[in-house]
């Protein structure tokens, strides 16, 4: 496993707050650890998924008969595990090109520009922490996924996201470009979204603070 090091760029300059000094302020405010995953605990993710799967009655468990919900996209994704003690608690995957991603296969087109877009999906919090306070951990995992994204050198990202994600994503500071209308995926209706991970994130961060 692999824990979150120090900001990748934390530094202040033109009077404007890095974006990732902010991510990882939220991280570090969470209380959660976040890791990515190895070998030995990619299983963990997709029992988390498998939760999820079965807590919102997206499928019966007979589906699932090993407890896992995996697919084809999941052997070249990064996958991000997060952590309350030694317990895991969320989890999200990042899918890197070259090669189809599951938005675009969702939803039928083709996310510009080709080849340089990185895919945000399957973002699970467990229900043990969904209720009160679920908002600061998803927004933690968001945070996190951002984070994983920028350290792979990609300046864009898309997925299909709930209407909480994306209020949780321009959050963030991210402009969010809503690419198609809301369609029933992964248990609720979403969306098709594109975001670059460059902004100006003062607002953000005195809104925060």
């Amino acid at each position: 496993m692999r824990d979150v090091a120090s900001p990748y760029n934390a530094g202040v300059s033109d009077g404007r707050i890095s974006l990732d000094h902010l991510a990882h302020d939220i991280v570090g405010r969470s209380g959660f650890r976040f890791t990515v995953a190895d070998d030995g605990t990619r299983e963990l993710a997709y029992q988390l998924r498998y939760r999820a799967v079965v807590d919102h009655r997206m499928e019966a468990t007979e589906v699932f008969p090993d407890g896992r919900e995996r697919d084809s996209y999941d052997d070249r994704a990064i996958h991000i595990i997060g952590w309350d003690a030694d317990t895991p608690i969320a989890t999200g995957r990042i899918v890197l090109p070259p090669g189809p991603l599951p938005t675009e296969k969702a939803c039928g087109f083709t996310v510009d520009p080709c080849g340089r877009v990185a895919d945000v999906g399957r973002m699970t919090v467990a229900r043990t922490h969904q209720g009160p306070g679920a908002h600061s951990t998803f927004l933690a995992l968001l945070a996190r996924l951002y984070l994983e994204v920028r350290a792979q050198h990609f300046e864009f990202a898309c997925g299909v996201m709930s209407p909480r994600a994306r209020s949780l994503m321009r959050l963030l500071g991210l402009h969010v470009e809503v690419l198609g209308n809301d369609r029933p995926y992964w248990g609720e209706l979403r969306a098709p979204v594109r975001f670059a991970l460059t902004i100006d994130a003062s607002p953000i961060a005195t809104r925060l603070g």
